[in-house]
């Protein structure tokens, strides 16, 4: 039983195999239909050979096979060639029954025709419209009566019917040719095809051809093309269409668009041109607007004047001979956000701080700066050469480090050293975070200056002890000496300091021994000044620099009158000293 319906499942798939096919003629004018499904309880049937155009061979159906054929397509009628086997008295010898259908179902069925004959008959039935298959059933007693089918043959009319149209069309397109592949019919009269291009017959073929190339086509340019099948008698069949456009020419490749805040370059490779067409140049827009043509060599363009923060589409069309066009190569790119640096950077610069000052940029997307600071450090050549740098974590790579961010158009540093020189320099940032390269400017704060004593007075408190105070300086402190020695140093902000009256001494002319020195913020030290007496106060208009040099001043101008004047007061004191300088030796004065 296994291999019985093996067998069947094989039979059928192969008959199945023939539906496209041409129907195989038969000598008698009839063609044979297709087997597409069968089964028989006789083991070794095969349904094919009810199809042969064979009279010799036969398929057994036993007593309850059957055979389903698809019926050619224009048959009006239909021929059975079969017999049966054994004889018993008086009973006929088999039977068997026909079924047209379709798709919907039955159209026409024949119910039970009886066989009395063992012989080999032929029956004719005439195929009812729309029937597209039809059924052969045994519908014998049993399968020791069996029906025995030599052939099935349908009558095809022979006048002007065309071959199979063509299959599986496939075309491929470049910008000149068309090529075209197909299946041709398995027709046995087919002849060829025929090739029309927008109506036009361009090219028959023979029977053995199966693809073509049209040529010579022109680029972005839609072919209606229809492809008919003839027979020997030159039957014509109506024929498949279809539509193919061939493509625009190459396109430059590697479109690649760099931005900055007021333009745009772009980059590109430009075509092959492998069909030969003649590539000569491209025309470049800018938002669809045409903004330059470029020959063919030329692969950069930079557009200008663009505004900030601004997206472009660059699109780049390809030129041909013929007047022949690509279909365009296309990008986007928006101009980035401007980072301008301020201007006009100026530098103030004191012993105890730098003012810095500058112009903002106008840009509205400017948001803030920043401000680094470098000490600029003289280094001997040694050092310079062999000599390392440390930098701190918050230290930038150039050596510069942050101090301050302001929207501001000015900035003190207050923590300078003098005698200094350092280098400044201000970034800009936009609203989007970008930092400018910056402007540097290098400045250079003056020594300190030499602190002044002002408003120094001495009063005496309930215990008797001296408290001396002072109205300036009031930065750095004051160094109180006793003696000439150390005896206190107070911050010169108290602006006063107390002198115990145990530890008060005097000088020979009875004035305190004491002495204050003011000392600047960076250890400089001002002109000692002495302590007054209580209740008295000591201002100094003038510093004890422009006192000296005026003291100086007065000694260059006084002096020749005072020499002057000692000469005529002590000329006889003086002469009498040269008289005693000279040595007398034997009682007379030697020369």
């Amino acid at each position: 039983m296994r291999l019985r319906i093996t067998f069947i499942v094989c039979i059928y798939f192969f008959s199945f195999s023939f539906l496209n096919s041409a129907f195989a003629a038969v000598t008698s004018g009839y063609v044979s239909p297709v087997v597409i499904d069968s089964r028989s309880p006789i083991v070794g049937y095969n349904p094919q050979n009810s199809v042969d155009s064979n009279l010799t061979s036969y398929t057994n159906l036993g007593g309850n096979g059957y055979i389903k054929y698809l019926i050619p397509s224009g048959s009006n009628s239909m021929k059975i060639h079969l017999r049966t086997t054994n004889y018993p008295t008086g009973q006929y010898l088999g039977s068997y029954r026909i079924v047209f259908s379709n798709s919907q179902g039955v159209v026409w069925d024949s119910d039970k025709i009886k066989i009395y004959t063992t012989s080999l008959i032929a029956d004719d039935f005439a195929i009812p419209d729309k029937a597209t298959e039809v059924t052969v059933y045994s519908t014998s007693y049993a399968d020791y009566f069996p029906l025995l089918v030599y052939e099935v043959e349908m009558t095809v009319p022979i006048d002007k019917t065309p071959p199979h149209e063509v299959t599986n069309l496939v075309t491929t397109s470049s910008t000149t040719t068309i090529l075209l592949n197909f299946n041709k019919p398995t027709d046995s009269d087919y002849a060829g095809t025929r090739l029309y291009v927008n109506g036009v017959l361009v090219k028959t073929l023979g029977s053995t051809t199966t693809s073509y190339r049209l040529t010579e086509l022109k680029p972005n340019t839609t072919y209606n093309i229809r492809i008919t099948t003839f027979d020997t008698s030159n039957n014509e069949s109506e024929g498949i269409t279809t539509s193919v456009k061939t493509p625009p020419p190459p396109d430059v490749a590697n479109l690649i668009l760099s931005s900055s805040p007021y333009s745009i370059f772009a980059k590109w490779i430009n075509p092959d041109d492998p069909d030969g067409l003649g590539f000569i140049g491209n025309d470049l827009y800018l938002n669809e607007k045409l903004i330059t043509s470029l020959d063919k060599n030329t692969t950069t363009y930079t557009f200008t004047d663009l505004s900030p923060n601004t997206s472009y589409t660059v699109k780049i069309v390809s030129k041909y001979n013929g007047g022949y066009s690509s279909s365009g190569q296309t990008a986007t790119a928006k101009t980035t956000i401007p980072i301008e640096d301020i201007t006009d950077l100026q530098a103030d610069a004191k012993y105890d701080r730098v003012k810095l000052s500058w112009k903002l940029p106008g840009s509205e997307f400017f948001s803030h700066v920043k401000i680094y600071r470098k000490k600029i450090e003289q280094k001997s050549f040694w050092d310079q050469l062999f000599g390392a740098t440390a930098v701190s974590a918050a230290t930038t790579s150039d050596g510069y480090t942050p101090m301050f961010e302001t929207n501001g158009t000015y900035w003190t540093d207050l923590t300078v050293t003098p005698d200094t020189t350092y280098s400044y320099k201000v970034t800009s940032v936009n609203i989007e975070g970008n930092e400018s390269q910056g402007v540097t400017i290098e400045t250079k704060t003056p020594s300190e200056p030499a602190p002044v004593l002002t408003g120094v007075a001495t009063t005496q408190n309930e215990n008797g002890d001296y408290v001396v105070t002072w109205t300036s300086p009031i930065k750095g402190s004051v160094k109180v000496l006793i003696g000439g020695k150390s005896y206190t140093v107070v911050d010169a902000a108290s602006q006063q300091v107390m002198i115990k009256k145990e530890d008060m001494k005097t000088d020979f002319f009875g004035g305190y021994d004491a002495k204050l020195v003011p000392v600047g913020e960076f250890g400089t030290e001002g002109q000692a000044v002495q302590v007054p007496a209580v209740g008295k106060k000591i201002e100094f208009p003038i510093t004890f620099d422009d006192f000296m040099k005026t003291v100086v001043n007065i000694l260059s101008w006084a002096a020749p009158l005072i020499l002057v004047l000692f000469v005529f007061i002590f000329w006889r004191p003086f002469i009498a000293f040269l008289r005693k300088t000279i040595l007398v030796k034997g009682g007379r004065m030697k020369s």
